[in-house]
């Protein structure tokens, strides 16, 4: 038969484990989404990729006339900033 103390502890380990499956769904939806938005950005790119690949094209020119664009690039490099940060600091504790 088991003590008090080696039931919290186990109730403890598995709480922990919960916690961890947990941490790692939300990592997956967002980095889905992540993705989901860069494949946006590749679609909006109307330029064809040698051009991109030997340098030819300037970055502001890359995603036409509409500020759309410029607008899910800038949606697209937030959430990659804040996610890199949240990664760095649960990283460093």
């Amino acid at each position: 038969m088991r003590t008090d103390e080696e039931r919290i502890a186990i109730l403890h380990k598995r709480a922990e484990k919960l916690e961890a499956q947990k941490k790692m769904r939300l990592w997956g939806s967002a980095s889905g989404a992540l993705l989901i938005l860069l494949l946006a950005v590749i679609a909006k790119i109307d330029v064809p990729l040698q051009s991109i690949l030997d340098g030819s094209m300037a970055g502001s020119s890359l995603l036409g006339e509409s500020a759309g664009g410029y607008v899910l690039v800038a949606v697209v490099s937030f959430a990659a900033a804040v996610c890199i940060t949240v990664y760095c600091l649960r990283k460093r504790r």
